[in-house]
């Protein structure tokens, strides 16, 4: 499986941090042609390449890779020439287009490779033969060193799995036998078996379904630039492509720098990012979209185009972070989610370079309290992007932890034994590193001797099931010394040694419904009290799920035509309705939807069956 757009996630643009490293994967560096080993099976950074071009990720996460003439494996810590001439690359007898086991089988300048995920076998653009090649049983995930190669079939027999051999190029729609290609670039196989071929010398998007070959978007032997629907468009030399969700085709219309979308449903081709130089593939990831432009790695968040790695117009050989590193032209890419990587053909400096796409956690937190009294009780929260844990620091040390809370809480309640100022960090961490927050002086406890308690509180949760206990947690200023719990109605009972006297009692409900809940509280210089009506559900477990659902969102927002989802059900049918109520439309939700056709304006997206539902701007 090449590449495909993956789960999405909410993205936020203002929040980017980076933190990858690029590498060298595979390939011993060096610039130009025709270096090999002549041994089939090497270390990953002791084998030569000559010219590296396509590459794909198959369902057990392997790499395949093609160069001048061959098919390779990165597998196990080994560079695996599986097909294609073993010796000299560049010599006369390298090239050709024998079907045969193995290094028996020879192409002439393979490209675009793709693993088909249900059926393992294995599809290559050998783009100066001007055919698709195929073979079955071309892949074992579990063990690769097993795959045999091609399926044996006469030397002299043009039936490839699409398209009768030129070296020259041509243009012809029909059978799969009889249909020409013009050094086709790279391709995509849907889920259902379609192939999408990137024409590259005919300028146009092919499809092959069935037993047949037709021209799906642009106009073969027409160059140009045009959005439009099918035959209507127009691409000049259209490079790497690749499946964005489930509805659509992204396209590097290399020579007019641009990325292109193809809807796969309509045909309708449009622009999604102009201004590159001349770029070689694309890749959609949890919502963004990676371009190799020329000699470096860009990224488009919905909003903004920016260098991710490397530096636009400067070709060299360099490991290193962000814009440090250095890259020779780029070929096409592929994403490796088990390690979460771009993986990218340097074509230039024969190798394959890995660039991780793990954001650096942005830490983040806020309090609802900075200038308590001694004794109150406080609520930190943190607001991170991009974590996997988090751990807190605060100076000096005369705090307590409530309700039994630990450093590495996302949530933690505190009251602070002291007056002064005090000093909060929070570290957010993910696999990319760790990254601190410090605040300093950021909590100012005082003292007020002569006055009344100020009365507050909280429940750590509002809405919980029958089966959960209640934490509720006081919250009140000046230091009261008595508490008086009231929570109507009564049906519920004090659990865990608390009771209506304790400051943070515990409670289990037994009837599901809303309850009220009143606090009073006293010290010697008075009482005061606060009363939250109907403040906490109590919810049937079933009830509780649907409640909680989890909170839509849509990126971009504002959009331009493309929207993405999470929290909605994938392959649910979304309801989308105008600002006054009226609903206009309705479409499937693949985790992509097309609202371009849209008039601009304020726009509510509802998923049928729930009870989300999320606001979005449709802007030209």
């Amino acid at each position: 499986m090449k590449k495909t757009c993956l789960a999405m996630l909410p993205i936020f643009a203002a929040q980017w941090a980076f933190a990858q490293t690029v590498s060298t994967y595979a390939g011993k560096q060096y610039v130009g042609l025709g270096k090999y080993i002549g041994v089939a099976s090497n270390p990953l950074l002791d084998d030569y390449y000559s010219n590296p071009f396509g590459i794909c990720v198959d369902t057990g996460g392997n790499i395949w890779l093609s160069d001048q003439h061959n098919i390779i494996i990165l597998y196990g810590g080994n560079s695996i020439q599986r097909g294609g001439y073993l010796l000299d690359p560049t010599s006369p007898g390298a090239i050709g287009r024998y079907r045969a086991t193995g290094t028996q089988a020879y192409f002439n300048n393979p490209r675009g490779i793709y693993v088909h995920p249900k059926t393992n076998s294995i599809y290559v653009c050998d783009t100066d033969n001007g055919q698709i090649r195929s073979g079955t049983g071309f892949v074992n995930t579990s063990n690769p060193t097993i795959w045999d190669g091609l399926s044996k079939i006469n030397p002299d027999d043009d039936n490839a799995y699409a398209g009768k051999y030129t070296f020259l190029g041509d243009y012809l729609d029909g059978a799969k036998s009889a249909a020409y290609f013009s050094s086709p670039e790279d391709l995509v196989i849907t889920t259902d078996g379609t192939a999408y071929v990137s024409d590259y010398g005919n300028d146009c998007i092919r499809k092959i379904s069935g037993n047949n070959v037709t021209t799906f978007a642009g106009k073969g032997l027409t160059y140009g630039y045009a959005d439009g629907i099918g035959s209507n468009a127009r691409f000049y030399a259209p490079a790497g492509i690749c499946l964005e969700g489930t509805n659509s085709l992204l396209v590097a219309d290399r020579n007019n720098g641009k990325i292109r979308r193809v809807n796969l449903a309509t045909a309708q081709v449009s622009t999604v990012v102009s201004g590159l130089v001349a770029p070689s593939d694309v890749l959609a990831v949890d919502g963004l979209i990676f371009i190799a432009d020329n000699y470096c790695i860009k990224m488009w968040d919905g909003n903004k185009l920016r260098v991710y790695a490397g530096k636009p117009g400067v070709s060299d050989y360099k490991e290193g972070n962000d814009s440090s590193a250095r890259f020779g032209e780029l070929g096409l890419m592929a994403y490796r989610s088990k390690d979460k990587s771009i993986y990218v053909c340097d074509r230039e400096n024969n190798v394959v370079r890995r660039i991780p796409i793990i954001q650096a956690a942005v830490p983040y937190f806020i309090c609802n309290n900075v200038m308590p009294t001694v004794g109150q009780t406080v609520k930190l929260t943190n607001k991170s992007s991009f974590f996997t844990s988090v751990i807190w620091n605060i100076s000096p040390s005369t705090y307590t932890l409530q309700v039994g809370g630990k450093l590495t809480d996302t949530v933690i309640y505190v009251s602070f034994n002291a007056t002064g100022s005090y000093n909060v960090t929070l570290t957010a961490s993910n696999p990319s590193g760790s990254v601190p927050l410090t605040r300093n002086n950021y909590i100012n406890v005082s003292t007020n001797t002569s006055a009344k308690p100020a009365v507050d509180f909280l429940a750590v949760k509002a809405v919980l099931s029958i089966s959960e206990d209640a934490q509720l947690v006081d919250m009140s200023a000046n230091a009261p010394t008595k508490w008086d719990w009231i929570i109507t109605p009564r049906s519920f009972s004090y659990v865990a040694g608390t009771d209506s006297t304790s400051q943070f009692p515990q409670v289990k409900f037994s009837v599901a419904g809303t309850y009220s809940v009143k606090l009073v509280a006293a010290n010697g210089n008075g009482i005061d009290s606060l009363t939250r009506t109907n403040y906490i559900l109590v919810a049937l477990s079933s009830i509780k799920s649907v409640y909680q659902a989890s909170e839509m969102r849509i990126y971009p927002n504002p959009t331009h035509g493309i929207i993405h989802f999470s929290g909605a059900i994938s392959n649910q049918v979304i309801s989308i309705i105008t600002a006054d109520g009226r609903e206009i439309q309705r479409m499937l939700n693949g985790n992509v939807l097309d609202v371009s056709d849209l008039p601009d304006g304020m726009y509510v997206a509802k998923p049928c069956g729930q009870g989300l539902t999320c606001r979005f701007l449709k802007l030209n």
